[in-house]
């Protein structure tokens, strides 16, 4: 009967493949964003080139790249996890910096949320890239930040529970 269910841990093996297709899907989305901003810095949309509203708006797509590369990055640490955790514990010559380690599920929690916790940050940089010079923040511009307090609250009890 153990057998049996030891066997099932290969159905795991769905979520990797589809996370790592995923976070290739996302790594290649946040190169074209990057190229598109270098082609909005040149003049390639209908801002004067070098101007000061072609830097604002590469500045603009060039967070969101950061945001598309970082969900992505976050895709290859889940796959990579599961894939550690369920189908393969050890790896011949496995050559993973410390910092990449995972041990356990814990471990894998620990990296996603430091790493939502980032993308969180992103997202409001970008929200906050977005608004007009001038414009009042309403308290609902609150949200983001609280919830990456919250996401490092959260990885701080883990660790230090772990």
């Amino acid at each position: 009967m153990l057998e049996l269910i030891f066997k099932t841990r290969w159905i795991s093996a769905i979520a990797v493949v589809f996370s790592g297709v995923g976070a290739a899907l996302m790594m290649l989305v946040g190169a074209v964003s990057t190229i598109d901003a270098v082609g909005i810095y040149f003049g390639a949309e209908e801002q004067k080139a070098f101007s000061e509203e072609a830097a604002l708006k590469t500045t603009t797509t060039l967070v969101a790249s950061l945001d598309e590369f970082l969900l992505g990055l976050v895709l290859f640490i889940f796959a990579y996890g599961v894939f550690r955790l369920f189908i393969v514990d050890k790896l011949h010559g496995e050559q993973v910096p410390d910092w990449f380690s995972i041990h356990s599920v814990t471990d894998l929690k620990v990296k996603l949320l430091e790493t939502i916790a980032i993308l969180l940050a992103v997202v409001f940089l970008k929200a906050v890239l977005g608004v007009p010079v001038g414009t009042p923040f309403q308290w609902t511009d609150l949200v983001t930040p609280i919830a990456v307090g919250i996401f490092a609250a959260s990885i701080w009890v883990i660790k230090r529970a772990h």
